[in-house]
């Protein structure tokens, strides 16, 4: 079996348009050398992608065919929002072939009949054991082509014949409801492309979890760390079995992993609060804590951990407290400490109490913070930063500023400023041409430093307000929601909406909609709407009447149709002697995409049972149990992604 692709998205358009020629050589024969070389061409013309009628029965049988199909075949195949203007256009045609050419790749590498279906896969069922064969792989290119492609090889017998390797590594670790396995992908990357997941309950009988394969979508293919991961949600206190099963890009399944076992373990709910701490001394301290009655039974001991900061790392200085314990004292403080308790249950898992902080008594302040610098912004946003002090019980900083420096300074900052960086927002449009800053540092015992040196900062010059950015849309029966980030100027008055019917030159961009409420974000346009495209842009306007430039627009299909419930007809009938029931439906005047049929034994256990083509009207359904009731649902999806209202059957077998 062979497999080929072109690394590139333009060679592989053109692979796809002149095929490709698969020759084999012969060289050597039980050992010996073939002197000449034997050549033989396994093609009598250039494979190239089966015509679209053969691809319809597979493509709704597997979906990787089927994404395959419309890499190949379909008008379009966008991932993204449109693209406007002539630099966009040819942008977007560039990004939609490099979207076929990387999902028609990946749905090949899932499934080989739908490789050999493109024409980037072969079976050689002439081979003769004990001869070695090079296959040689060419594009089909005319004498006079313009580009070039570089032939592919491979060295292939069967003499060269491995059974396919056990998969090693699956590790599970087992929590709270849930299993997460792991295992490394790189130790057998070269043979498997996608894995398997499997699971039982009595290490007998297994089933398979995931639906599609796993497969590594890692953008770093060399790192050899990569591990593939699946999360399974079970009951506590039961035990599981996994193993996996690697895939090739041959569609052969290889022998399972060795399993692993465990049980979901319930985490402890309840969790110790420290409420009152004693410093009677300057190295020593209590610390007191409370937890539900609940928990007791459930607690084999209490932990003491200490750190040197809120976010630890938290040590265990004090073990094995009996878990009657609600108290304890600790005789080796540092200058700052901050504690945690945590609670042990008999199953080993751990829950721990918020973090407080003890220190001693501390009457001297910090330093005064060194190093200001700033700088505003057109925007009116002042980034200011300054040296970090090295004091172990700094809290943070607090930040002053004035607008004259010879006057009282006003604090900024509502509470402690932990982080050495401040951005600040001023409006620019104002009679001072400076503003002025200086800092305190405090530490945990609310000391405060003297302040800083006092920073001046120039304002800049006037701009119109940043422009806004259409952030997202979404179709309605009733018109279009548009949606859009605010400019970011701080003098910013209003937002206003206008729109352009696509397909006419002579439309012009027609106010809609204007706003001058700061947090208003998204207005639904249902003015005059017809079944149409239509770009939207925004501009924002400041206090002074300076408008920002348009945002990059957003080009929107609305298809102004309405499903309603008489839309369409769904019916059933039972025959008990031919054993099937027979469902059908009509659609009345919709484009339809899909239909989408549910069913279930009760009616609030349905679930989806089939999807069919907008050919389809009709289904059999033979999966059934005498003197049963099963309840159906149909729905269809429009072109345009509408959903139809949903209709349901019950019927007695």
């Amino acid at each position: 079996m062979l497999r080929w692709a072109v690394d590139q998205a333009l060679g592989w358009k053109i692979g796809n348009e002149y095929g490709f020629y698969i020759e084999r050589s012969t060289i050597s024969r039980n050992g010996e050398a073939v002197v000449p070389i034997e050549r033989k061409m396994l093609v009598k013309r250039p494979l190239k992608p089966r015509p679209l009628e053969e691809w319809e029965t597979l493509a709704n049988q597997d979906q990787n065919i089927a994404v395959l199909t419309q890499a190949l075949f379909g008008e379009t195949f966008k991932t993204l929002a449109p693209k406007t203007g002539v630099l966009g256009k040819i942008t977007a045609v560039n990004d939609e072939l490099e979207q076929r050419f990387t999902f028609a790749l990946l749905a090949a590498e899932q499934s080989f009949e739908g490789a050999k279906l493109a024409g980037w896969g072969l079976e050689d069922t002439s081979i003769v054991p004990g001869e070695g064969y090079v296959y040689k792989v060419t594009v089909a290119l005319p004498e006079d082509a313009n580009i070039k492609i570089k032939e592919g090889s491979t060295y292939a017998g069967t003499h060269l014949y491995e059974k396919l390797p056990q998969p090693i590594g699956l590790a599970g670790i087992f929590k709270d409801s849930h299993v997460v396995l792991s295992w490394n992908y790189n130790l057998l990357s070269s043979i498997y492309t996608s894995y398997i997941v499997e699971k039982s309950a009595d290490s007998l009988n297994f089933e398979k979890q995931n639906q599609q394969p796993i497969f590594n979508a890692s953008p770093y293919p060399n790192d050899n760390n990569i591990a593939l991961y699946y999360t399974d949600s079970i009951p506590n206190d039961k035990s599981f079995y996994y193993r996996i099963k690697g895939k090739t890009a041959f569609d052969e399944v290889g022998p399972a992993s060795s399993i692993v076992q465990g049980k979901g373990k319930k985490s402890l709910e309840y969790v110790p609060r420290i409420y009152k701490k004693e410093i009677p001394t300057d190295n020593r301290a209590t610390l007191y804590w409370e937890i539900k009655e609940e928990g007791n039974e459930l607690i084999s001991k209490f932990q003491l951990n200490r750190a040197n900061t809120n976010d630890g790392p938290f040590k265990t200085v004090i073990d094995n407290i009996p878990p009657t314990s609600r108290s304890i004292s600790y005789d080796k403080l540092d200058r700052i400490n901050y504690f945690t308790v945590s609670a042990v249950d008999k199953n080993g898992t751990k829950s721990e109490s918020l973090p407080v902080m003890v220190q001693p008594v501390d009457s001297v302040p910090p330093a005064a913070p060194k190093g200001l610098m700033g700088v505003m912004d057109t925007t009116g946003v002042v980034r200011l930063s300054w040296d970090k002090n090295l004091e172990g019980d700094l809290k943070g900083y607090r930040i002053f500023r004035s607008n004259n420096p010879n006057v009282e300074f006003t604090e900024v900052t509502k509470e402690t400023y932990i982080t050495e960086n401040y951005n600040d927002t001023l409006p620019i449009r104002n009679l001072n041409s400076k503003v002025y800053y200086k800092l305190q540092a405090e530490d945990q015992r609310y000391n405060r430093s003297t302040f800083s040196k006092i920073l001046e900062v120039n304002k800049p010059d006037l701009n119109p307000p940043s422009p806004p950015v259409l952030t997202k849309y979404e179709v309605l029966p009733e018109g279009t929601q548009i949606n859009w980030s605010p400019s970011s100027s701080p003098d910013v008055a209003s937002h206003t909406i206008f729109r352009k019917a696509m397909g006419k030159q002579e439309e012009l961009w027609e106010k809609i909609h204007e706003t001058g409420i700061r947090n208003d974000n998204s207005f639904l346009d249902a003015k005059k709407l017809e079944g149409n495209q239509y770009s939207y842009i925004v501009v924002a306007k400041d206090s002074a009447g300076l408008e920002s430039a348009p945002s990059d627009p957003l080009t929107v299909a609305w298809s102004g149709k309405i499903v309603k419930d008489d839309d369409f007809k769904f019916s059933g009938t039972v025959n008990r002697e031919l054993r099937f029931i027979h469902l059908s439906w009509k659609i009345k005047d919709q484009e339809v995409l899909e239909y989408r049929l549910y069913r279930g034994t009760m009616e609030n256990d349905l679930k989806l049972f089939k999807t069919f083509n907008k050919n389809v009207t009709s289904f059999n359904d033979i999966d059934l149990k005498v003197n049963s009731e099963y309840t159906y649902g149909l729905q269809f999806v429009l072109i345009s992604g509408t959903l139809s209202p949903f209709k349901k059957l019950e019927l007695k077998y």
